[in-house]
């Protein structure tokens, strides 16, 4: 996978964790267990005071990575973005699951991060759940948890059925659930968010159009379906977009997610 101006995806990321490194002021979070499992657990992250609200509380934003549930992608793909957000004055809970070849399928993977909502202290308040590609399939799956008041797929592969066939995935999917859609359909039916609609919860989904890792026409399918069954829908394109500047804060393409976490926030 390529970025732009050539650099691989590892180039890409590691300059940008580099450059998030060097920045000042960067808080340090308390990592907290959700479960016994290594990767059953949250980075708490926290505003400085000065970033802080009026009332001393800051907005919960629950962050979910996405890799197409594989080992290698942790969370700390997110921790660019989330220490923005946290110098922005939010909280922030990055959330670590279990993922192929560390006891995660289906059922683990959406359980853990279903717990790690749970885990959150009732001071928290309501929370909106942001997550990028696979991590927006898991974001969706959370639209039910009555602590959820707001759900953001960036990027979402939200049909993972469909991402298969696709190829987008190069085989990660059905690595995760053991089988592909072909050789097990009912595997696949379980994982369809259509049946949970309409879940009451608002959502705004945000899509490049010129992403090749998880095409446009998953957030357009999904956003017409949830809209349909009657749930707060809105689909934010982003025009010539790809797949990866959601997770560098010095992109518009995070810039249109803070926007939306901003309006949240301000009861918009």
């Amino acid at each position: 996978m390529v970025e732009a101006g050539g650099q691989s995806l590892a180039e890409w990321l590691s300059e940008l964790r580099t450059w998030d490194a060097a920045r000042p002021g960067a808080p340090t979070p308390a990592t907290v267990a959700y479960g016994d499992h290594p990767d059953q657990v949250a980075d708490l992250w926290l505003p400085p005071e000065d970033a802080l609200p009026v009332d001393g509380v800051p907005p919960m934003v629950v962050s979910i990575h996405g890799g197409y549930f594989m080992a290698p992608y942790r969370r700390d793909l997110h921790a660019p973005i989330v220490h923005e957000l946290v110098l922005r004055g939010f909280a922030v809970w990055n959330v670590e699951y279990r993922r192929t070849g560390t006891g995660g399928g289906l059922q683990e993977t959406t359980a853990d991060v279903w717990a790690a909502v749970d885990a959150l202290p009732p001071t928290a308040g309501q929370v909106a759940v942001f997550g990028h590609s696979a991590g927006g399939y898991l974001a969706e799956t959370l639209a039910t948890h009555p602590r959820v008041d707001l759900v953001v797929p960036l990027a979402g592969a939200l049909d993972l059925a469909g991402v298969v066939r696709a190829g987008w995935d190069g085989g990660a999917v059905t690595e995760w659930l053991g089988a592909g859609p072909d050789q097990e359909p009912d595997r696949y039916a379980a994982t369809d968010l259509l049946p949970r609609l309409p879940t009451g919860t608002a959502r705004v989904l945000i899509h490049g159009s010129a992403d090749a890792t998880v095409g446009i026409e998953q957030s357009r399918a999904f956003a017409a379906s949830a809209a349909a069954a009657g749930d707060p829908t809105d689909l934010i394109e982003l025009e010539g977009e790809g797949h990866y500047a959601f997770l560098d804060p010095r992109q518009p393409a995070f810039e249109t997610l803070c926007s939306v976490l901003e309006r949240w926030r301000s009861g918009g």
